[in-house]
């Protein structure tokens, strides 16, 4: 009957497993700094979503959604965007279980 329960035990383990990994997003693809320079003079992204002031959210017309990590403190590249008529929005995620 032991036998039995670990055998249970192991296969709702396993479905719980996959269960998490088919359900979890995928990171976005990384791009650095210069690449977001280079799609904004593109024309593909005219805005970009700045994430609790450490990171980038955007949309490229020709890449799809991106992010760009920005330095701690660092806000030139904010302004350097916000320069090129980009259109600029601010976000922050709610603390508690991510």
């Amino acid at each position: 009957m032991a036998s039995r329960k670990r055998i249970i035990v192991l296969v709702l383990s396993a479905a719980a497993g996959i269960a998490a990994f088919l359900l979890v997003p995928k990171p976005l693809p990384e791009l650095s700094r210069a690449e977001l320079i280079a799609e904004v003079r593109a024309g593909n992204v005219h805005e970009v979503v700045v994430v609790d002031r450490v990171m980038i959210r955007a949309v490229s017309s020709s890449r799809g959604e991106f992010r760009v990590l920005l330095p701690p403190g660092d806000n030139s590249l904010v302004q350097e965007l916000s320069g090129m008529g980009v259109e600029v929005k601010f976000e922050t995620t709610p603390l508690g279980l991510i």
